[in-house]
């Protein structure tokens, strides 16, 4: 995997994670006339031209369109040489996500061979008109908002969903009770198995 970001987000796989730092801001590379991001992405565009096998690229809220129009450049010269492209949008319902992601649909179609699109319920549903209009012929599937119980986001938060088949059931109980316990790692299970298939169409085409 690959993450671009301003800071470390993905502790959870260690080495499993190249990171690459976004040190330029939006207001940066506005300014530049994106001149300011393109030193930026040459570590990271050179890192995909040499991979060899399925990649993620986990890019930033902030950094994505600027990222992708810059690949969008790049991306028939490295399809020559045998690379392949697709692309995972998550959107939820507010305002400044539902006008991204139509944007990076758009900018991906042209080099993409598959386009996916994830609707977050965290903050409601996405209008299904919205959803069927900006699509765009990408395959969309939802996440349902959770509802967790008290205590279980301190385990997603340091670990991910990584940890959530690594928890010790005498150790949940012996800090939290039975109860909580049961309920803190059926609520983790069912946050990890929606999550897992809400991705499956685009986890599915990767490893395809």
């Amino acid at each position: 995997m690959f993450e671009i970001d301003a800071s470390r987000r993905m502790h959870e796989l260690g080495d499993r994670v190249s990171f690459f730092k976004m040190r330029a801001t939006r207001e940066d590379i506005e300014r530049s006339g994106g001149k300011a991001s393109r030193a930026e992405f040459d570590a990271v565009i050179d890192a995909i031209a040499q991979t060899k096998t399925s990649t993620v690229v986990d890019v930033g809220a902030n950094t994505s369109m600027t990222f992708l129009t810059m690949l969008s450049d790049i991306a028939p010269s490295l399809a020559d040489e045998g690379l392949e492209f697709g692309v995972c949008v998550v959107v939820t319902n507010e305002p400044g996500a539902l006008a991204e992601a139509p944007k990076l649909l758009s900018v991906t179609k042209p080099w993409t061979k598959a386009r996916f699109l994830i609707e977050n319920r965290l903050h409601g549903v996405v209008d299904a008109t919205w959803l069927k209009k900006f699509s765009d012929g990408a395959k969309a599937t939802s996440f349902e908002h959770q509802s967790l119980e008290d205590g279980a986001d301190e385990y997603l938060q340091a670990g991910g969903l990584l940890m959530i088949g690594k928890l010790d059931p005498g150790k949940l109980r012996e800090k939290h009770g039975i109860a909580s316990a049961v309920r803190i790692r059926k609520d983790l299970e069912r946050f990890r198995l929606e999550a897992m298939q809400a991705v499956r169409p685009a986890a599915e085409w990767l490893i395809g």
